[in-house]
């Protein structure tokens, strides 16, 4: 069994997304950023996969202080025996779907996407 990780961050090039994605989307923090990256994975059926060169970037505790997260993660992957490093895995599997979303189109709202994921 892998051992769980207590910080999770993204790699270099995802890191990069988020931080255009915060700027554009709109997003206070770059904590909300990578839930909402996380979101969208999970909506269009990403799987965990491991994860090379995630740098550090958010303690667990204030990542997921109430555990929520994590649980979700326990429901929706069940197979998986580190949550946090399923979690790390599908934000950056997100921030990846987003910079495709980025370059596809330049003038990126988040609300736009949203109507689409979401069928609104």
């Amino acid at each position: 069994m892998a051992e769980d990780k207590k910080t999770i961050g993204l790699t270099d090039a995802n890191k990069a997304v988020m931080d255009q994605v915060v700027e554009k989307g709109g997003f206070k923090r770059d904590m909300d950023a990578g839930k909402f990256a996380f979101a969208l994975a999970v909506n269009r059926g990403c799987e965990p996969e491991h994860v090379e060169g995630a740098g550090t970037i958010w303690n667990l505790g204030s990542f997921d202080d109430g555990g929520d997260l994590k649980a979700l993660i326990q429901n929706l992957f069940p197979d998986a025996e580190a949550p946090y490093r399923a979690l790390e895995s599908l934000m950056n599997i997100g921030f990846g779907l987003l910079a495709a979303e980025l370059k596809a189109n330049p003038g990126f709202r988040v609300e736009e996407l949203l109507k689409r994921e979401t069928g609104a």
